[in-house]
């Protein structure tokens, strides 16, 4: 499996190029193995509502996926 991006969201992703403008340097400046010396990091275009909203989607698989087998 290849990742292609990290989202980052929350207060955290907020943070604006504060956060990321170092990230992303000591990404390419340490990275090693390929994948991470290709990986793209964005912040949440939800903002503070990313992790609700990627829970609520994992509860709604899950529910979904139980509901198939039963």
């Amino acid at each position: 499996m290849e990742i292609d991006i990290a989202v980052i969201g929350g207060g955290v992703g907020k943070a604006g190029d504060v956060l990321f403008d170092p990230l992303r340097k000591a990404l390419a400046d340490y990275a090693t193995l390929s994948f991470v010396q290709r990986l793209t990091i964005v912040p949440a275009q939800m903002g503070t509502d990313a992790g609700l909203v990627g829970a609520a989607a994992a509860a709604l698989a899950k529910r979904t996926d139980t509901a198939a087998v039963v």
